[in-house]
């Protein structure tokens, strides 16, 4: 199980990195002050691999603006990361990100529950200019989940599913188990409802094994 800890200030990367989680993802469209001092700063402390993300109000974040201010945005900073997360909205941009050989995880979050044939769609589409999809949908019912985890383990690999909101918050530690590539945990501050402590899910994994 891949475990990525989102943070969103700096100053908490050194208790994240006591952790050694996988991966950490940098939530800049939560941060305030200089973006590219802060990631710098996150570098510098580890060489965990290093997810950007500045997520869009429309998907669940803070990030409000264009295509053109988001990769404005994200610029100055792929020379510190390794991963960029890129929701198809600013897959425009994504070429001119993998030419600096970072890779993409290629995202959409949503509250509704596509369909069977609609997530294929959604995961062709999101494969057509990334390295790594990451599908997020809000199951209402029992089927919708049993529905989400048959996607996920039937899916070409590599493949990252979740769930929003806290309803069904145990699918973030099942859909692994089906083939999902990471886990989305915290070390102190959820940066989403719903998140496990990064502890929490390393028991869960433990248990579930």
């Amino acid at each position: 199980m891949k475990i990525v800890v989102s943070v969103e200030d700096a100053g908490a990367v050194d208790r994240v990195v006591e952790y050694n989680p996988t991966f950490i993802e940098v939530r800049l469209d939560r941060m305030a002050g200089d973006l590219p001092d802060q990631v710098r700063r996150i570098r510098e402390k580890t060489a965990i691999p290093l997810i950007a993300t500045l997520r869009s109000r429309e998907e669940g974040g803070d990030f409000v603006g264009d295509a053109d201010l988001w990769a404005r945005i994200i610029g100055p900073i792929t020379k510190h990361v390794d991963f960029v997360d890129v929701e198809a909205r600013y897959r425009n941009h994504a070429p001119a990100i993998k030419g600096q050989g970072i890779q993409i995880i290629a995202s959409l979050h949503t509250n509704e529950m596509p369909s069977l044939p609609e997530l294929g769609e959604i995961e062709e589409m999101l494969r057509s200019y990334g390295d790594i999809p990451k599908i997020v949908v809000k199951p209402r019912t029992a089927d919708d989940l049993m529905a989400l985890v048959t996607f996920t383990h039937q899916v070409q690999k590599p493949i990252c599913t979740s769930i929003m909101g806290a309803g069904f918050r145990y699918a973030r530690a099942i859909l692994p188990l089906f083939g999902s590539e990471f886990v989305f945990c915290h070390a102190g501050t959820p940066t989403a409802e719903g998140q496990y402590h990064i502890r929490e899910m390393r028991q869960l994994a433990d248990l579930l094994k």
